[in-house]
């Protein structure tokens, strides 16, 4: 994860390709429920100063973070499903009938695919990404933002070109993984758990 951006402009090409790329997840019935808002340059400066008011950024740890050329939103439409699923082909799902009807939230899961891929792309590019949530600046951002107010926020995605002379690492960047398998926290749990 990237803290320290280059001001430097991502070319419209590159962008293009990475938000390509996140577009193209699976979804839920092939639902693609999620959006992005896209924001470049001069424009990142509508999320920074709804999420971090300017008596907050001067203190903030990660200045290079405030420098990312591009700040994308991602937002979960949780309608798309319930249209989808109310189709001929879906509607004995039963799932179409409303959003408590579903268990697990795939709009929630299909939007963090769409972010995840939206990070691995811009990596493959080169890029350097920090996904972080909106938490509970979710309705100012959506309102700075045109964000109809159906949607639900996934998080953001910083992305730029890195700053090699300012990267910190994040408090948690030493933790150690979960071993593979072989012992009681392994990640993999054969056969059963």
């Amino acid at each position: 994860m990237t803290r320290a951006f280059l001001a430097e402009p991502v070319p419209r090409g590159v962008l293009d390709r990475v938000l390509d790329r996140a577009r193209r997840v699976p979804s839920a019935g092939n639902s693609q429920g999620y959006d992005f808002v896209v924001l470049e340059g001069p424009q990142t400066a509508r999320y920074w100063d709804v999420t971090l008011p300017g008596e907050r950024r001067e203190n903030f740890r990660w200045q290079g973070l405030l420098t990312a050329p591009v700040v994308i939103t991602v937002w979960a439409d949780p309608q798309a499903y319930l249209r989808r699923y109310s189709r001929p082909d879906k509607i004995n799902t039963g799932l179409g009938e409303g959003l408590d009807a579903w268990a697990t939230p795939y709009w929630l899961v299909d939007g963090s695919f769409a972010a995840m891929a939206l990070q691995f792309a811009a990596i493959d590019e080169g890029l350097g990404v920090l996904f972080f949530g909106i938490f509970e600046h979710a309705e100012a951002v959506a309102n700075a933002l045109g964000v109809p107010n159906d949607r639900v926020p996934v998080g953001a995605v910083a992305l730029g070109w890195p700053d090699p002379d300012t990267e910190e690492a994040g408090r948690s960047a030493n933790n150690e993984r979960r071993p593979l398998e072989g012992a009681t926290d392994s990640v993999i749990h054969r056969g059963g758990w």
